[in-house]
């Protein structure tokens, strides 16, 4: 029996996580599997344990911000303790998420020799990072990227087979030039179909997720104020993050009516908010390079249409489905609130319909597998 070594700084034990699809994936075809996990949650910001005995914590350091020293020192930390765990036990398959890049040193000097290495791209950090701000902030961005591309690209080049979680990474990364590689978009799994037959008598809107400085809040509030001047629109919120404070500021200044549900990662309590919500908000900063977000897929599974101003892949699964969502430009809000001014609640559970019919298709688990049985196969 093989051993496998899924490694990732992100890890949550929860049905969207990219790492935790893999260790479900490599023990149902009867791998011997650990992951390698960080005791601080990025997407929580707190410390925590898993039960899982399969589920190895390596201890790091807490940061609040996402450009910050404390953060990259947070990522060395790990790196080294995934070296040294990779020095110490024999790995024959080792699956890493990127980012950090640094992670791929970790592995490529730590595996022992005839491993076989796999690179899943889920980000572009720091290079994604909005480039915005002050002058320090900038410079730390681009030096980030100067130091760390290199050690990503040298990486990809060499392992066994890379994915990418986007066409856009794929694309930019220029793995159509590297023989092993494929794209496998997000995906998640999905016990239980939402309820869809019927929504808020209330306009609603649902944001789930970080509360990061890479969303675009502004035109959010744009577009419920301009909808107020036709309709009651309620938005609802789960999540945490940097901006937090500033939007529920913002959210109070503008009187515009909210439900803070704080964060969670329970499926029914998520469930319970957005199975009734007309809309989910995928809005990102013009700088940002992401073609699929985890809220995205996250909305799909619940069968809540989009909200998007997100480019490559999300536009076009937008343009080319009907029925799933509306594009929007922060350029242009006017034509996006006329449209969602003339809806009825009927044709929003036809949409809603449509979307979770999309994301059967394309999205759930179980088209992982069988994704990934064909990345095993060739390596």
């Amino acid at each position: 029996m093989s051993n496998v070594v899924v490694i990732s700084n992100f890890h949550e034990d929860v049905e969207l996580s990219r790492s935790n699809m893999a260790y479900k994936y490599f023990v149902s075809r009867d791998f011997k599997t650990v992951a390698l996990y960080s005791t601080f949650s990025h997407s929580l910001k707190k410390f925590r344990l898993f039960d899982n005995p399969n589920f190895i914590p390596l201890p790091t350091i807490a940061y609040s911000s996402s450009l910050s020293l404390r953060r990259i020192f947070s990522y060395m930390i790990f790196a080294f303790k995934v070296f040294l765990y990779l020095r110490r036990n024999k790995a024959d398959v080792v699956y890493v998420n990127l980012p950090p890049n640094i992670l791929t040193l970790a592995v490529f000097f730590g595996c022992t020799r005839g491993a076989r290495i796999i690179v899943d791209i889920i980000d572009l950090w720091p290079e994604s990072f909005p480039h915005n701000g002050s002058m320090i902030v900038k410079l730390g961005l681009k030096i980030a990227s100067f130091l760390s591309r290199p050690i990503r690209n040298h990486a990809i080049q060499k392992s066994d087979y890379c994915i990418a979680e986007s066409s856009l990474f794929f694309e930019s990364l220029k793995l159509v030039n590297k023989k092993k590689s494929t794209v496998i978009h997000l995906k998640k799994f999905k016990i239980s179909k939402p309820m869809m037959n019927k929504v808020d008598e209330i306009f609603s809107i649902i944001y789930l997720g970080n509360i990061g400085n890479i969303y675009d809040f502004e035109s959010l509030l744009q577009i419920i104020k301009g909808l107020e001047k036709v309709r009651p629109v309620k938005l609802h919120i789960i999540g945490l993050g940097p901006k937090r404070s500033w939007l529920l500021d913002k959210l109070n200044l503008l009187n515009i009516m909210y439900v803070d549900h704080g964060a969670s990662f329970d499926e029914q309590i998520k469930e319970e908010v957005l199975s009734t919500c007309w809309f989910g908000f995928n809005g990102f900063k013009k700088e940002v390079k992401v073609g699929l977000s985890y809220k995205s897929i996250d909305y799909l599974s619940y069968g809540v249409p989009l909200l998007n101003s997100l480019g490559s892949d999300t536009f076009e699964l937008i343009a080319n489905n009907k029925g799933i969502g509306f594009n929007f430009s922060s350029d242009n809000l006017d034509s996006l609130i006329e449209k969602l001014s003339l809806l009825s609640e009927v044709e929003v559970l036809t949409m809603k319909k449509a979307s979770y019919s999309l994301f059967n298709s394309e999205f759930s688990g179980e088209s992982y597998f069988s994704d990934m049985d064909k990345v095993m196969l060739e390596i």
